[in-house]
């Protein structure tokens, strides 16, 4: 029987979709179009009291619910078949404290909202004559949200030198179970912004609204890409592996990328990208053990602001393809010949053009100073991060672009820690709990019986309740 949605209605001030009305399949498209959730309602929330009214409806007709910002979900989590689905996407409020350098984002933001704000405004009008701007670490692709980027870590270009998207969170506004609004900080609830600092994707809330700290970055920065054929693509690796490996300068972040490019024809490359934050008369020489690499196609590296170069990134990420995700983090000697050879080999026959191998730069600098311990996101140590994207149109190929994917996953196996990052998310873990958050799953669920002990917020890999007997003096849900 379908739920009487009138009094949801009467005080929801955003839009409800249903299976009934036209622009139904449209609104449940995810980045990810193999996902084929059907939800009986989406709500896409206004605002804080559309969360609040969506939530407790949810709970008092019993309908199971979803979280959604950007729908980049790789599994597909923020969908629930027959259920409600909590959409924040369209909350994309943004306040700036320039003398505080602190930012408020709504849950719908992307990080080019924010960086509008908080650099190019400050950074053109040279407010207060400051040589710089202000932003967050956030990431390059123009469609991900803040919100779930950094609760589930967040990395970017600016992440070795300043932190993670969620070291960056000083506060969050969270709707529970109950449709209460809670803040979490370090003097109200601060057990709940310790898990939301890394683990936040949908377990305990819906989080709304989140408070950052930012970081000044110059107006000028040295940033761009440079593409080389892809049978250069190893010695590409060796140069960027050997470039940060005991490498103890945070200032220089570059990311790695197998990707197709559409000009002119197709050509499978290997490509560095990145910026080095710093006084530009010092970026040559830190750029020259990349720059001077073999036989580039072409090389963008030049005078730039933060801003701008995070707008030229991305393009390759398209939103509305089937897609399937893999990955893990390097081990300490895993980067190395043998895997790079693999990773060529299996790259040279992917199905698809639009399949990728992206490596983010993650260990060393600020992301390492922060102990495993000090929030949820345990993975500080490892230096390299790969992650096997397979992209495609057509269901009919499914199977090839899926077996490629495996096969190449399989076959690094044996160079990667085990350990994933969580907002990569992978269906086929048999062990998220321990690939995700490692030693910190314990404290995680306790945190989840303290602030949705009746599981309200849960998905196929939600963090779950404890057992009575791991938590002594607390009375679980019967």
């Amino acid at each position: 029987m379908r739920p009487d949605l009138s009094t949801l209605r009467s005080r929801f001030r955003g839009v409800i979709v249903t299976p009934s009305d036209p622009w139904y399949e449209g609104a449940r498209v995810l980045f990810n179009t193999r996902i084929r959730t059907r939800p009986a309602i989406l709500c896409r929330c206004g605002d804080t009291d559309d969360v609040v009214e969506a939530v407790r409806f949810a709970r008092d007709v019993g309908l199971p619910v979803s979280i959604r910002g950007g729908g980049h979900h790789a599994c597909g989590f923020s969908l629930v078949d027959g259920g409600l689905v909590v959409d924040t996407g369209s909350m994309r409020g943004v306040g700036f404290d320039p003398l505080a350098a602190t930012a408020v984002a709504e849950a719908g933001c992307g990080w080019r909202d924010l960086d509008r704000v908080t650099y190019v405004d400050v950074a053109t009008t040279g407010e207060a004559g400051l040589p710089h701007g202000y932003a967050g670490p956030g990431g390059d692709c123009p469609t991900v949200r803040n919100a779930g980027y950094s609760l589930g870590g967040g990395y970017g270009l600016l992440g070795r030198r300043f932190g993670l998207g969620c070291d960056h969170i000083l506060e969050a506004e969270m709707v529970d179970a109950d449709g209460r609004v809670l803040r979490a900080a370090e003097d109200e609830n601060p057990d709940l912004l310790w898990a939301l600092r890394g683990a936040g994707g949908g377990s305990f809330g819906v989080v709304i609204r989140l408070k950052y700290r930012l970081d000044a970055v110059p107006k000028t920065v040295i940033g761009g890409l440079i593409a080389w054929p892809i049978e250069q693509a190893e010695a590409v690796f060796r140069a960027y592996r050997d470039l940060y490996v005991g490498r103890e300068d945070d200032r220089l972040s570059l990311y790695l990328l197998l990707t197709t490019d559409p000009y002119p024809d197709g050509e499978k490359v290997v490509v560095v990208y990145g910026l080095y934050v710093g006084p530009p008369s010092d970026a040559e020489a830190q750029l020259a053990p990349i720059r001077s690499l073999g036989q580039p196609l072409y090389n963008t590296f030049g005078p730039t602001s933060y801003y701008d170069l995070q707008q030229s990134l991305g393009e390759e990420i398209i939103y509305g393809l089937q897609s399937k995700w893999r990955g893990g983090y390097f081990r300490d000697d895993g980067f190395d010949d043998d895997a790079f050879t693999h990773i060529v080999d299996w790259f040279r026959r992917i199905p698809s053009g639009y399949s990728m191998a992206r490596f983010d730069l993650l260990g060393g600098g600020a992301i390492a100073r922060v102990p495993a311990d000090a929030t949820a996101f345990v993975h500080r140590a490892s230096l390299f991060y790969i992650s096997i994207i397979s992209l495609w149109e057509r269901d009919r190929e499914t199977e090839a672009n899926i077996a490629w994917v495996d096969g190449l996953a399989a076959a690094l196996r044996p160079f990667l820690t085990g350990e994933v990052y969580q907002n990569y998310a992978d269906e086929d873990l048999a062990d998220w709990s321990a690939a995700y958050y490692g030693a910190n799953y314990p404290r995680l669920q306790q945190v989840k019986a303290r602030y949705d002990p009746t599981d309200f917020f849960h998905h196929g890999q939600s963090i779950r309740l404890p057992t009575t007997a791991a938590m002594p003096g607390i009375m679980m849900p019967s």
